[in-house]
């Protein structure tokens, strides 16, 4: 078997049950953007690496595990403040190889090194984090889709946590108008990229939709459940 073929990554699904929505999670959409949601708005990162063109000024998130520093994206859940943090208000370091460094003399200076971590770092700070949780890629039932714009539904939010849902007759999500035939239970989550709404619907309910590139259109959604409506941010002004 030749280097390329064994280093080729395969993209599989994994069938898992869950009892409730998690904080933080994405889902990846029809036109193959992944989406990352929370449900909450703290104890989260979004993480995604920047480098500027000169190199500069950058920012990203690591994971620490057995003496190695690697790379990690997606969105985390910190539940608990950082174990430690440096902060600065000039930068600290411009050179991103220094920063690692920097990070692993911190780490056997303060007697970390056998710990499993999260790390988000940019030019003026470093944070470790010894409790954090990442948000798994699902695949959900989807019940209805208008080009970009996507509804799924989704498992019920966990009674234990408290959301300021917000009673809506309509949404607009970016040239898509949606309406709904009674007032709706609605939550804008925290999305990258791209917008998310969490609905929940105490009755039998029909949404329709409006769009300047789509015919008008309606569907009956049930009771008593929650569902997750998505669009990923618009590639370009055509896109919807």
């Amino acid at each position: 078997m030749s280097e390329s073929s064994s280093e080729k990554k395969y993209e599989v699904k994994i069938l898992k049950q869950i009892s409730y929505l998690p904080k933080v999670f994405m889902v990846k959409n029809l036109n193959g953007q992944v989406q990352k949601i929370s449900l909450i708005s703290n104890n989260f990162v979004n993480c995604s690496k920047y480098i500027s063109r000169s190199g500069l000024t950058f920012n990203g998130c690591l994971k620490y595990n057995h003496g190695q520093l690697t790379e990690t994206k997606g969105i985390y859940y910190t539940p608990l403040s950082s174990l430690l943090s440096i902060h600065h208000r000039k930068k600290i370091i411009k050179d991103l190889t220094q920063m690692k460094n920097l990070i692993m003399k911190v780490l056997i200076d303060y007697n970390l090194a056998k710990q499993e971590l999260f790390i988000i770092y940019d030019n003026y700070s470093i944070e470790f984090f010894d409790i954090f949780i990442k948000g798994q890629l699902y695949q959900f039932n989807l019940v209805y889709n208008q080009g970009n714009l996507e509804v799924y539904e989704v498992p019920p939010v966990n009674p234990k946590l408290t959301l300021n849902f917000n009673d809506k007759h309509d949404l607009t999500i970016y040239s898509h108008q949606i309406y709904f035939s009674s007032y709706t239970l609605t939550l804008e989550l925290h999305s990258v990229p791209g917008i998310a709404y969490l609905i929940y619907l105490q009755n039998t309910t029909t949404l329709a939709t409006k769009s300047q590139n789509h015919k008008e259109d309606t569907i009956m959604l049930n009771p008593n459940k929650y569902y997750l409506i998505t669009h990923p941010k618009p590639r370009d002004k055509k896109s919807d």
